[in-house]
């Protein structure tokens, strides 16, 4: 049977690959399923903007049922256009987010990836 993972990444073409990768290796899954939008750490972090936030869910929900995906990755990255704020910040935000899918979907494991301006991609594990 298959395996997947699931990404909560940014839009921005640059980061997909790196990111595919790094979960296929991570988790040895065959499949990621990409969910996007412009600086998701800041959308989830922030959780101003319900429409977007139940669009996300939405979505994972379903990799989450119908794939049985076993991990959920959610990604900041250098120079994001929809979340142009510093590395320190988007790192707090990659937490805030972490923490805020967990209460939602706390039987999967949830990380934090940060991708470099070389798309080098670095796991973040964030202090509770």
């Amino acid at each position: 049977m298959a395996s997947f993972c699931t990404t909560i990444n940014c839009m921005d073409g640059r980061v997909q690959l790196p990111v595919i990768h790094y979960l296929k290796e991570r988790f040895g899954a065959d499949y990621i399923d990409s969910i996007t939008e412009p600086g998701p750490v800041r959308i989830l972090a922030e959780q101003t903007k319900t429409l977007l936030i139940e669009s996300i869910f939405a979505r994972l929900t379903i990799s989450v049922e119908s794939h049985k995906s076993r991990a959920v990755a959610v990604v900041g990255h250098h120079d994001c256009a929809g979340n142009p704020a510093p590395k320190e910040e988007q790192l707090e935000q990659i937490a805030q987010s972490i923490r805020f899918i967990k209460q939602r979907f706390n039987s999967i494991q949830v990380i934090g990836l940060w991708v470099d301006e070389n798309w080098d991609v670095m796991e973040w594990r964030p202090s509770k």
